[in-house]
This record gives C-alpha cells, sequence and structure tokens, in this order.
C-alpha cells in the first residue's frame, strides 16, 4: 500500500515538472519579441519600403520632404538608420520625395484661409493667387480652388484660392491714416465696416513705431467694406530679430541656432557640390527679420540618416548665433568694387562729398562712408521675383535721418549693384519689395 502511494507521488512529481517545462517555454515564447536589422531603405520605392517593413512586423511612418536629386514618391530618409537592429512592432519613419507637382490637392473649400494655406505648406504645394470675392458664406472661408482637391498641380502651375469677403455691402472711402497708431487706425476701419483688416509690419522706425505708413487700398479709393485692407505700420527696433550667421554650421546645430533666434525653419534643400565645404551654403533671408519668419537653408551634402526633429527642447549651450554674413548669396551688404553700378541701378545719392572711386568702408571728408549693396532674387528663395517684375527700394536710416537711395522698377530676375553711402556707426539699411519690408541690416 506504501508502495503504491509513493509511485502514484513520484507520477504527480513528473506530471507537475513537465508542466512547469511547458510553461516556462511558453512564457518566453510569449514575452521574447524577434528582432530585425534594418536594411538602408532610401532611394526605394515608397510603396516598395512599406511593403517591406510591413512584412517584417514593422510600422511605417511617413513624412512629406523634398530633396533634389530623388525621384518621386522614393524614401528620402529615414529613422532609425540602416544597420540599426529593433524589435518587431516598432514604428519607423520615413521620408517620402514629394516634389509640388506631385502631391494630390486636398479639398481646402470651408476652411479658414490661414488654415488653407498651412495645409498646402504641409504638402509643399505652392500657393498663388488669392482673391476675395463677396458671398454668403463667413468672411475669411475658402469658397473655391484651382485645381478642385483630388487633382495634381501641372508643371509650373501654382494653387488659386478664393475667399470669401462676406456678404457685399454699399461701398465706403478709406481714410487717411498715416501717422496714427496701427491700433487706432484698425479701430477706425471696423467702425467704418470694414471687417476684413490686417496689420503688415512694413518698415523699422527708430522715432515712431507702431505709426501707419500706408494702406492697401490706398487711402482715399472708394472700395466695398467687404474688401480686404491691409494697415501698413512701422516696427521698433525691439520687435525684430537678426538672422544667426550660421553659413558653415552642420544642419543640426542651424537650426538649433534659428531656433534660439526665434526664427522658424523653412524649406532644406540638399546639394552636393564637391568644391564647397559640407555644411550650411545659403540661408534665406540674411540680416534683420520678424521674429517666426521660415528661414530657408541650402545644405552641402546628403540627407541626415534621421530626421531632425526642430521643436528639439535640449539646452542650446553656447552655440555663436554670429552676425549676418556678408558672403551669403541674394541680398548681401558686400562683395562689390565700390562706386559700380549693374544692371542700370537708379537712385545712387551723392549725399555730400564725392563718393566715386572711394574704397567700400573707407571715410570720406564729410564723413560718410560707402556700403556695398547686392540684390539677386536668384538666391531669394522667392519665385515671383524670377518670373514678374518688381519694384525694389532701399532706405537708408543713419546720423543725417532717414532717406530712400534706390527706388527703381526690376526686371524679373534682374541683379541689382550699387554702393550706397551712409553716415555713422549705427546706419541701417532696409529693404522692401513692391512696398512691403523684406529685411533690415547694419552694415
Amino acid at each position: 500500500m506504501r508502495r503504491r502511494a509513493f509511485g502514484w507521488l513520484a507520477v504527480g512529481l513528473v506530471l507537475l515538472l513537465t508542466a512547469a517545462t511547458f510553461v516556462v517555454v511558453d512564457a518566453r515564447r510569449y514575452f521574447t519579441v524577434s528582432e530585425y536589422t534594418l536594411p538602408d531603405l532610401v532611394g526605394l520605392p515608397y510603396e516598395q519600403a512599406t511593403a517591406l517593413l510591413r512584412r517584417e512586423g514593422l510600422e511605417p511612418v511617413t513624412f512629406v520632404e523634398h530633396v533634389l536629386g530623388l525621384p518621386a514618391e522614393a524614401v528620402s530618409s529615414q529613422a532609425p538608420q540602416a544597420g540599426t537592429v529593433v524589435k518587431r512592432g516598432r514604428s519607423i519613419h520615413l521620408g517620402v520625395n514629394t516634389p509640388p507637382a506631385e502631391a494630390r490637392i486636398p479639398d481646402l473649400v470651408g476652411l479658414v484661409q490661414a488654415d488653407a494655406v498651412a495645409r498646402a505648406a504641409e504638402l509643399n504645394l505652392p500657393v498663388g493667387t488669392i482673391t476675395f470675392e463677396p458671398s454668403e458664406r463667413a468672411a475669411g472661408r475658402v469658397i473655391a480652388q484651382v485645381p478642385a482637391g483630388g487633382e495634381r498641380l501641372a508643371p509650373d502651375q501654382r494653387l488659386a484660392l478664393t475667399v470669401s469677403s462676406g456678404p457685399a455691402r454699399p461701398p465706403r472711402e478709406l481714410p487717411d491714416l498715416t501717422g496714427l497708431h496701427v491700433d487706432e487706425a484698425v479701430e477706425q476701419l471696423h467702425a467704418l465696416g470694414f471687417r476684413l483688416v490686417e496689420r503688415m509690419p512694413s518698415t523699422v522706425s527708430f522715432a515712431r513705431p507702431g505709426a501707419v505708413v500706408a494702406t492697401i487700398p490706398p487711402a482715399g479709393e472708394t472700395v466695398a467694406t467687404s474688401t480686404p485692407v491691409i494697415v501698413q505700420y512701422s516696427l521698433s527696433t525691439a520687435n525684430v530679430v537678426e538672422v544667426p550667421d550660421v553659413i558653415g554650421y552642420p544642419q543640426w546645430r542651424a537650426q538649433l541656432s534659428l531656433r534660439a533666434a526665434q526664427l522658424q525653419i523653412g524649406q532644406v534643400t540638399y546639394v552636393q557640390d564637391p568644391e564647397r565645404p559640407e555644411g550650411v551654403v545659403e540661408v534665406q533671408p540674411t540680416g534683420y527679420t520678424l521674429p517666426g519668419t521660415p528661414v530657408l537653408l541650402t545644405i552641402n551634402g546628403p540627407p541626415p540618416s534621421s530626421p531632425f526633429d526642430p521643436a528639439f527642447q535640449g539646452g542650446f549651450g553656447d552655440l555663436p548665433l554670429g552676425q549676418p554674413s556678408a558672403g551669403t548669396p541674394g541680398l548681401t551688404p558686400g562683395g562689390l568694387t565700390p562706386g559700380t553700378t549693374s544692371g542700370g541701378a537708379q537712385g545712387q545719392p551723392s549725399a555730400g562729398g564725392t563718393t566715386t572711386g572711394l574704397p567700400g568702408g573707407q571715410t570720406a571728408a564729410d564723413g560718410s562712408r560707402l556700403v556695398p549693396f547686392s540684390f539677386d532674387p536668384t538666391h531669394m528663395g522667392v519665385r515671383k521675383l524670377l518670373e514678374e517684375p518688381y519694384q525694389l527700394r532701399v532706405v537708408v536710416s543713419d546720423e543725417r535721418g532717414e532717406r530712400v537711395v534706390l527706388d527703381r522698377r526690376v526686371a524679373a530676375g534682374e541683379r541689382v549693384t550699387t554702393s550706397v553711402p551712409v553716415y555713422g556707426q549705427e546706419a541701417m539699411l532696409q529693404t522692401y519689395i513692391d512696398d512691403v519690408f523684406f529685411q533690415a541690416w547694419r552694415p
């Protein structure tokens, strides 16, 4: 009897050990996630890359990029980079090269104008003409678009939007608001029934910041109260920021410097030029501009293996923010022979004393010094300047006050160079395109 009990006990122990072994093996299988070494996906078609990742149990997450030299819908970057060992089930971020003409246009009708423009920017779709028409729809809402939603942009085509200006009302004459503070001017326009009133900084002023300098449409013109009115006013020098000199920086460092200067990161273009140093080779705009302005970067070198997060909240350390680069293409305060003008520039001042042949930076008998000036629209990143004529105006503010030194109609794509005499070390040059403030810097 005792032997039989011991036999049953032995059998029970064996069964218990067997069950425990199966539990351990199954638990290891449950808690152990297989790993996978990421291949190089850059250059593969988007559909092929995402299918490969999903086949391996990974989840692709895509975002829009524009990289010169890659075909449309090709993978332009990946994170983590090739060769990284990851666990199945992880998300893999892929940049997809999407030139403007390749993206399908979303249906923007019904959106607020600002939201529609922001959505187009996310898809790298260039927005062209925005027109305003009376409508029963709420003012500021998109009521039509060309091309329609779901279509693609043709080569060199831009997205056109029609925005409601609200129900039509009797026309009113625009008053002369010059010299008033911008807040008071906007209140007067609202009291007259104008509903779409927008503030636009158009100059930098030391003496009267916030003062109205003009309106669009101009004072005295009779227009419908549904017409959008732009009130142009002067900014205080305390309200502009200086674009840091990031030429030569690697991309991550340049973007950190621009963020630290309260600027946005605009389009980043990558080029491969063995004759130029690696890193940032072009920046637009330079000098002084408004906080939050998108800054366009041209990087000599391949795109990074992982996308840089411009919202990084880590410390900036002691990154030097620098001064405006005199060698940056586009709008530059240097690199020319003083006293010469190309492109038929008009309006070069004599401002007392003789300036012809005076070496740049050297002080003349009347206390002036020549500052070389160059405006090259091919480096501005503004397509309109290459396709249509525009008005270029340069204003100097120095010890002798404020004056216009260049005001001329420029042909599309034309480069303008000249030399400008200034007085004192605190002089400031301001440029305007079609009477809209573009940039300012101290030479």
